[in-house]
């Protein structure tokens, strides 16, 4: 594989990780993994993922959400809540607004 490829594809998985689990916004996401022009961004994530990147984004949430809503209560979700809050606030630009942002979508 050639290096520019590899370094591609790095990108790619970076940014599809920051997608899953930050609330930054695309243009964000392109500039932290290296890539200032947001349209090219957008266009090699696609063509990596088949999805932009907003669009894989709301497919990780709805599908995401499915999966963790089974029903269950009790200090094994919130234990997990409070492990999640803590990776968005350590990869956000600005945590305590995106953990008040993550909190109240969780409670709703």
């Amino acid at each position: 594989m050639p290096p520019i490829r590899y370094l591609r594809l790095l990108r790619m998985e970076r940014a599809k990780d920051l997608l899953e689990s930050s609330f930054l916004s695309v243009k964000e996401i392109a500039y932290q993994v290296g890539l200032n022009d947001e349209s090219h961004f957008v266009r090699d994530f696609k063509s990596t993922y088949g999805y932009s990147p907003a669009l894989y984004r709301s497919h990780f949430r709805n599908n995401g959400s499915d999966k963790s809503d089974n029903g269950h209560t009790g200090s094994g979700n919130k234990s997990n809540l409070r492990q999640q809050i803590a990776q968005v606030a350590k990869q956000s630009i600005l945590p305590s607004l995106h953990v008040l942002v993550y909190m109240f979508s969780y409670l709703n």
